[in-house]
């Protein structure tokens, strides 16, 4: 009776090996570089946002030593057919896992997503002095930032 088992196992997995090496050969499709993207991004912890009359000017953490800050334009949440939006926002629930990220297409700035909660009473929002005008509002891309 032991060797009756001892042979159905082997059998039972020598099938398995062979029809698993015929299944990854046929069906993987080809890989073309033709159809690699150039598209990179990168994420970083926001440690505050405060809001300005034209923009946002975000804070985020450098990688593990240090903050950055950078200001992100109202306007950039405003788009159309020939001048998509710039700046997407995505809801989160605690301040803890904010986050911001860029998204690049061929090393050339193409958007930034904060993820962050939408709440304004949240500690992680603030203002910023509304009579003053905030410097870098106006720009149209968004520097390479420190991380």
């Amino acid at each position: 009776m032991k060797k009756i088992l001892i042979i159905l196992a082997a059998f039972a997995v020598l099938s398995v090996s062979v029809f698993a090496a015929d299944n990854n050969s046929a069906s993987a499709p080809a890989r073309t570089e033709g159809k690699w993207t150039e598209m990179s991004y990168v994420n970083v912890p926001v440690l505050k946002i405060l809001e300005g009359k034209d923009g946002y000017a975000v804070i985020y953490q450098k990688n593990k030593t240090g903050v950055g800050n950078v200001v992100i334009p109202k306007k950039w949440g405003k788009g159309n057919e020939e001048q998509p939006r710039k700046l997407k926002f995505r809801a989160v629930k605690t301040s803890l896992g904010a986050y911001m990220t860029i998204v690049k297409d061929g090393g050339e700035f193409k958007r930034v997503i904060l993820s962050i909660p939408m709440n304004k009473s949240n500690s992680i929002w603030g203002m910023v002095d509304s009579r003053k005008n905030m410097e870098g509002a106006d720009k149209d891309t968004l520097e390479d930032l420190e991380f």
